[in-house]
């Protein structure tokens, strides 16, 4: 019986240990009440009153950062960018490490539209795109930082901001070679898979 205990006491602090490197703040929190939650299980079967009082405690403050974070009322906006500005140039290199891994050494380069994703206030993320034909824009950068990877960027983005696009004359956006990473996004947000690395929505 000793032995399961302990697993289960290893098993909490192997949970725990996982949350801590998820992106996503709700991840996160969801993932850490978890290994709480079978702390408090552990703690009872010690008896070990402390442990269970302070793992409740954690339960709860990550419970309420959830309830909080799914409350809150997001302001996003689309906001226009110009390349060589100082400030574009300082966020790219900034991420510049995971954007090529995703989207590819070429793609800010390559990028003949610039704009930020912003939410409350706060740069989220980076959108940069070219045209491929009058009727295609190719999608080249579709970047959000950690802290809000949770997909509402994204489907803010392609359920409010089509009419910018549409009034352009493009009726598909693409994505050519894009990483892995990226995929199983892509088609939460209606993508669909046209071969290994590229996809393509109607809009």
């Amino acid at each position: 019986m000793d032995v399961y205990i302990n697993l289960l006491g290893y098993a909490g602090s192997f949970i725990i240990l996982i949350s801590l490197t998820m992106k996503s703040i709700v991840k996160l929190r969801w993932i850490n009440a978890a290994g709480s939650l079978l702390f408090v299980i552990f703690a009872f079967l010690t008896k070990s009153t402390p442990t269970i009082v302070m793992n409740i405690g954690i339960i709860v403050i990550d419970l309420w950062y959830v309830f909080k974070i799914s409350k809150a009322k997001a302001d996003y906006r689309l906001v226009k960018a110009e390349r060589g500005s100082a400030f574009l140039d300082y966020f790219y290199e900034l991420h510049r490490k995971e954007i090529v891994g995703i989207f590819g050494e070429d793609a800010f380069a390559e990028a003949r539209g610039f704009s930020y994703f912003v939410c409350n206030g706060e740069i989220a993320g980076l959108f940069a795109w070219k045209e491929n034909s009058p009727t295609e824009c190719q999608i080249l950068i579709d970047f959000v930082t950690p802290r809000y990877r949770d997909t509402k960027i994204g489907r803010y983005f392609f359920d409010r901001q089509l009419p910018l696009f549409r009034e352009k004359g493009y009726i598909r956006f693409v994505y050519n070679n894009v990483g892995a990473a990226h995929w199983k996004y892509l088609s939460k947000i209606g993508f669909r898979e046209t071969s290994i690395g590229s996809f393509e929505k109607e809009i």
